[in-house]
């Protein structure tokens, strides 16, 4: 399976000296990755979303600083193409450069077994829009009332960017 082979253990610092570390986590760790995520998003993913993930394959990441998850994200793998399913950083740690490094650091990893990689993001989501379009980032389309809103739905915006030619 590809997550038994991505394996992640990546070192790296901070803009601020923050020694942080990118590394795989699994069904022992979702009590805590859960918590980031409902700290972090105002629709936040199910447990039960984190636990199927994990169970299905899915490619679990997420930064510890100083043995804390400060960010996490979970990635698909088919047809030689990634999908960024979520990624969720804590409050505290936003606007610190954890998104844009963990972004980075697995667009390495994944493309070795991924020509593209393509994520959904809600139009109102100023702040991750600008993070996905610094980091290399097109939008390829929209799709409309994708996801629940305070008012309704909202749309979503399709993003890719390619990781390997050939």
């Amino acid at each position: 399976m590809i997550s038994d082979v991505v394996s992640i253990k990546r070192q790296f610092t901070l803009d601020d000296g923050s020694r942080c570390e990118l590394q795989n986590f699994d069904g022992g760790d979702l009590d805590n990755v859960h918590a980031l995520e409902v700290r972090a998003n105002p629709y936040p993913w199910s447990r039960q979303n984190f636990i199927d993930s994990v169970s299905n394959s899915h490619i679990c990441v997420g930064v510890k600083v100083a043995g804390d998850w400060c960010a996490i994200a979970v990635f698909s793998i088919a047809s030689g193409d990634a999908e960024l399913l979520i990624i969720s950083v804590d409050p505290a740690w936003q606007g610190k450069g954890l998104a844009t490094q963990l972004l980075q650091l697995m667009a390495e990893q994944l493309e070795d077994y991924a020509a593209e990689l393509f994520l959904e993001v809600r139009a109102s989501n100023d702040r991750a829009i600008e993070l996905y379009n610094r980091a290399g980032f097109n939008q390829l389309g929209v799709r409309p009332s994708y996801y629940p809103a305070k008012n309704g739905r909202e749309d979503a915006h399709i993003y890719g960017k390619t990781l390997r030619i050939g």
